[in-house]
């Protein structure tokens, strides 16, 4: 662990006096994201942080990373404290950017299925995933980031967020499910928010 590293990472503080957050950035890393449990900073071309507000917003996306991890679906994990994770960088685009410039496509398709396919085999039950926070690797691999709520009481199995990021696209992606995973593509259209759906498009 480097130790100037760690010394540059505990000189930055994130809290939420109320309903946004604030960040003190003294080492001048580059802010690339900002939500609602902390921010993150790029370190170098390889390596991020993410500073959380609350220890227990840690504790609960470190634990979902490392299930992805294993799985290869989440970023590269190289050290973590009780308020930060330091991980990959990912510098692929972004699914909703991706569509933007190559469209959908079987192949991608069958790749986001496997993603949510995965996301049960590692004990995810949230399926519905912004656009913007998947990245599409060489190959067209998927990672994903932002997995604090992945992991719900009750399972979320309708992916409205992500359908709906899919814009002109999500009609094409679901004729393609219909026809890789039919299981899916059942719950799905039989699912009370898909008329919502439908009104979103």
């Amino acid at each position: 662990m480097d130790d100037e590293l760690m010394n540059k990472v505990n000189q930055i503080r994130v809290w939420k006096p109320d309903i946004n957050i604030s960040i003190d950035n003294p080492v001048g890393w580059r802010l690339i994201g900002q939500g609602k449990q902390g921010a993150v900073f790029q370190i170098d071309e390889k390596r991020c942080v993410k500073i959380y507000y609350q220890k227990k917003n840690c504790k609960r996306e470190l634990h979902a990373l490392k299930l992805g991890n294993k799985a290869g679906i989440c970023p590269y994990l190289y050290f973590w404290g009780s308020q930060y994770i330091v991980m990959e960088y990912l510098t692929s685009p972004s699914l909703f950017d991706y569509l933007q410039e190559n469209g959908m496509s079987m192949k991608l398709a069958e790749k986001i299925v496997m993603l949510l396919d995965t996301f049960a085999e590692v004990g995810f039950n949230r399926f519905d995933h912004s656009a913007r926070h998947i990245f599409v690797m060489p190959g067209e691999d998927l990672k994903i980031i932002d997995v604090v709520h992945v992991i719900k009481s009750t399972p979320v199995v309708f992916p409205l967020k992500l359908l709906s990021d899919m814009g002109d696209y999500a009609a094409d992606f679901l004729t393609y499910v219909s026809k890789i995973s039919p299981d899916w593509y059942d719950i799905w259209v039989n699912h009370d928010d898909f008329e919502l759906l439908r009104l979103k498009l």
